[in-house]
Order: C-alpha cells, then sequence, then structure tokens
C-alpha cells in the first residue's frame, strides 16, 4: 500500500501570531506605566487655581494671617499712610575732634630738671593729680624770698604796733598833764604803759614847771610884803618863765614827733607788705594757687623746696607725653596733652550750595552716624554755623557738641551728619520702618477688614532717616504696618518657601 507524501508549511506562518501579541503587550505596558507616572488628570478649575497660585488654607496669596500672640511679641502697630509734608535731609561726611574747650596743652612755667613723671601716656587722671615734677632753683629762689619778706613785714607789724602805743598813751599823757596836778601821781597812772623816753622828758618838764611856779608865786607874795628883793623875785619868776617856754616847745614837739614816728611805722609796714605781696604774686605768676601759697611754709619743704609740680588742671586723658626723667625743660616745651574725652566735636564742611541748610540750627539738636556703630544715631547740639567760608575748601564748617560718657567716641573717626536741606510739598509718606525689601521690590503691610495682613508693592520716592514719599501704592488713610512689618515678611516668606 503505498503512502501519499506530506506537505510541509513555512515555519513564519506559524510565529506572526505571537509577534502581534508580544507587540501589543508592550503597548499597553508602556501606556500603564506613563499613566502611573503622570498620575490623574487635574480638573480645569484646580489647574487654573494652581496656576493662580492660590492656597487652601483659607487666604490668598500674599495675604499673611498672623496669631495676636505672635502681633504682640513682634510689637507690631498699624498708622494709617499720612498726607502732608516731610522733612527732607541729605548726609554729609564729619568728623570727630577733642572738645577744644577741654584740651590742655601742659608746659613748664619754670626751668629745670624734670625729677618725677609719675604719669604715663594714655593714662586718665583727676584734677589737680600731679603730671610731673620738675627741680628749679628759680622756684626755690623765689620760696626763699618770700620767707624773707613775710619775716620783714612780721617785724613791721611789730613795730608799728608799738609806735602806734607810744602814740595813744603820749597823747594821752599830754591830755593828763594839761589838766594839771601832782607830778607823782600822774606819773603813777602811766607807769605800765608803754611811752618811752617821751614819759621821762614830759614828766620832767611838768614837774619843773610846777616846781619854778611854786617858788614864782612864793617869792611873789614876799617881795610884795618887802621881805624879799626884787632881784630874787625877778630871777625866781624868769625861771619859771623858762620852765614854762620848755614845757610848752616840748608839749608840741613830742606831738609832732609822736606822729611822724606811727607814720613810719606804718610806711615800713607797707612796704613790707608790697614786698611779700611780690613774693606771693611771683609764685602765682609761676603756676601756684594763692590759697597754696598762703599756706606755704619753705623752711619745713627742706630739699624739696625746689619742687615745681604740674598738676592736671582738669579730669581727662594723657593724649601726648614728651618728658622723660633728668630731662632739662622750660616754657618752650610742651610736655603733655591733656583731653577731657566726656565729650566730643562733631565737625563737617557745608559747602557753598548746602549753605541755606544751616539757617536755624544755631542751638538746635542734629543727629550723626558712625560706620563703627551701624544702624545707631547719636545726637550732638550745634554751637556754631559757621560764619566764613574758608578760601581752599570753599566750605563753611559745621561744629556741634556730643556727650561721649563711655568714650565711644574716638576723635579722628569718621562720621556722617544729617544735614536738613528742605521740606517736600504735600504727599502721601509712611515711617521708613514700614517698608519692606524683597527680589528687587518695595512693598508694605496692609491691614485687612477681617485681621489680615495684605502685602502691597509700592513705588518711593523721595526719603529721610523717619519717612518716606510712596509715589504709587497707596492713599492717604490706609491702615500700615508702620512696627513688626518684618514679622509679617517672615511669615510670608515661610509659606511661599513651603507651598514650593
Amino acid at each position: 500500500m503505498s503512502t501519499a507524501p506530506r506537505t510541509m508549511k513555512p515555519s513564519g506562518t506559524r510565529t506572526a501570531p505571537l509577534a502581534a501579541c508580544l507587540l501589543l503587550g508592550a503597548v499597553l505596558g508602556a501606556g500603564a506605566m506613563y499613566a502611573a507616572r503622570v498620575g490623574p488628570r487635574v480638573s480645569g478649575t484646580e489647574a487654573e487655581k494652581e496656576k493662580k497660585g492660590e492656597k487652601h488654607e483659607g487666604h490668598e496669596p500674599g495675604v499673611v494671617a498672623l496669631a495676636e500672640e505672635k502681633q504682640k511679641s513682634a510689637g507690631l502697630e498699624v498708622a494709617p499712610a499720612e498726607q502732608g509734608r516731610f522733612a527732607i535731609t541729605k548726609w554729609v561726611t564729619g568728623r570727630l575732634t577733642p572738645n577744644e574747650d577741654r584740651l590742655a596743652h601742659v608746659y613748664s612755667q619754670v626751668e629745670g630738671v624734670v625729677h618725677e613723671v609719675p604719669v604715663r601716656y594714655g593714662q586718665r587722671v583727676k584734677a589737680g593729680d600731679v603730671l610731673a615734677v620738675v627741680d628749679s632753683q628759680q622756684v626755690g629762689k623765689a620760696k626763699l624770698a618770700l620767707v624773707a619778706d613775710r619775716q620783714d613785714a612780721r617785724i613791721a607789724a611789730v613795730n608799728k604796733d608799738w609806735a602806734q602805743k607810744v602814740h595813744d598813751n603820749t597823747q594821752a599823757l599830754i591830755r593828763e598833764l594839761e589838766k594839771g596836778g601832782a607830778p607823782q601821781e600822774i606819773a603813777e597812772r602811766f607807769r605800765d604803759k608803754p611811752i618811752g623816753e617821751n614819759r621821762e622828758q614830759l614828766v620832767s618838764a611838768y614837774a619843773r614847771l610846777q616846781q619854778t611856779r611854786a617858788e614864782n608865786e612864793r617869792t611873789k607874795s614876799l617881795a610884795d610884803r618887802g621881805s624879799l628883793s626884787q632881784r630874787e623875785y625877778q630871777k625866781a619868776k624868769a625861771d619859771f618863765e623858762a620852765a614854762q617856754a620848755t614845757y610848752s616847745s616840748l608839749l608840741e614837739q613830742i606831738r609832732f614827733t609822736s606822729g611822724q614816728q606811727l607814720l613810719k611805722a606804718q610806711q615800713a609796714l607797707d612796704q613790707a607788705g608790697v614786698a611779700e605781696g611780690a613774693s606771693r604774686s611771683a609764685l602765682v605768676i609761676l603756676g601756684y594757687r594763692e590759697a597754696d601759697v598762703r599756706k606755704m611754709d619753705p623752711l619745713s619743704e627742706g630739699e624739696e623746696v625746689a619742687h615745681y609740680t604740674l598738676k592736671a588742671p582738669f579730669a581727662g586723658t594723657v593724649t601726648s607725653k614728651d618728658v622723660v626723667l633728668n630731662e632739662r625743660v622750660g616754657p618752650e616745651k610742651k610736655l603733655f596733652d591733656l583731653a577731657d574725652l566726656s565729650t566730643v566735636w562733631v565737625q563737617a564742611d557745608i559747602f557753598e550750595k548746602d549753605l541755606p541748610a544751616l539757617s536755624g540750627l544755631q542751638g538746635r539738636a542734629i543727629r550723626f552716624r558712625a560706620g563703627t556703630y551701624p544702624g545707631r544715631r547719636f545726637e550732638a547740639k550745634v554751637f556754631y554755623a559757621g560764619d566764613i567760608v574758608e578760601e581752599k575748601t570753599r566750605a563753611v564748617r559745621l561744629t556741634a557738641a556730643a556727650d561721649n560718657p563711655d568714650g565711644a567716641f574716638k576723635p579722628g573717626m569718621f562720621v556722617e551728619v544729617e544735614l536738613p536741606v528742605g521740606a517736600s510739598e504735600s504727599v502721601v509718606h509712611v515711617p521708613a520702618s514700614a517698608l519692606q525689601e524683597y527680589e528687587g521690590k518695595t512693598f508694605v503691610f496692609v491691614r485687612l477688614e477681617d485681621g489680615q495682613f495684605r502685602r502691597r508693592d509700592v513705588t518711593v520716592g523721595r526719603t529721610n532717616e523717619q519717612a518716606a514719599e510712596v509715589i504709587e501704592g497707596l492713599k492717604a488713610g490706609d491702615p500700615v504696618v508702620v512696627r513688626g512689618a518684618f514679622a509679617l515678611k517672615t511669615e510670608l516668606l515661610r509659606e511661599q518657601i513651603g507651598e514650593d
């Protein structure tokens, strides 16, 4: 039995359906992976909100809600934007200098050799502290001259007192003699009173007068009765007249000489007083105080009698010291600079174009700032607003005084001085503290009726330290956060960063 041959189909006919199945599976798998990566479709409304950046926490973009506790902690303050004028200022370069009214250049007023220098450069001293001690022959001689003149003055005072007593007692004795009386009784009354040689002369002449008067009266009586010759009477009479003339002449002479002696004693006292005063003045000229000179006792000073002490005229800092031990010094050499730095001067050169700004500044306070203390402002009181334009700088020098209790201001520091240059016309303005900046934009926060705060971009015009003109973005009366706005800015940026 024969068998018919089999017909064989090509192998590709059987693999085609399998390839199609594999291709379909790959497409479906890729679609599933894409769907899984992309996620569910977003509706048009949600996409719109997302595009606008709106949030879902209950407020719009640029609006910040801050809890009451945080507002209090940040010191949040709200005030309406104002409409009106505000000062326009500019800052000019200045510098700090020592207060020249409290600056001393210390010299030795005498020639000598430096014995002691108890202070050092930069040391703070009190008024009356010793800066240096100089050995000076000039001072020693001046003090010893004072000693001699004092002694002469004391002697002259004693002599004048004695002359005064002698004069007074002499005049009293003369008055008693003129009253009459027994010579011995008068002499006894003046026995313990200083009269000098006048006592003996006056009492003797008075006694002689009284004796001759009695003799004259006796002989006259006898002569009248014829019991005595006229010759003896005439002799007694002549003796009485001679004694009377001698007594009268002596009275006149003693009255004059007593006054003259008193006058000479007074003149000697005056001359001694002048000499002593000149010696005191010589020491005062050398720098000693009058009270110290009066208490001075050169003889008790020993070898220190020639010491000349230089003392601080006021409390301050030794800003310059140019003296060493055993150096010869004199009036031509400066030894120290002493500066009281509890106050300093603020000086600025104001050029001609800004001179109108100086009007009315005399006696007023101005503000200045220093780069050493960023963010801080200080005040100084103007005491000189300039009267002369300097030829070289073509500027007027403004000078003000500033307190410096803690020594923060150092003479030589550069500062900037705020100069008022005018006032704006009526514009909308807000305090400078209300302005915030981010990514090149300036904005403020305005409080909404619901208590939240909206960021509002503004265009700023002219500014000063306190306020800024707002050209666009605000109108007068808008409730603006003027203090604590940085806390709102921080909260706004935190929400934006969290959303991103």
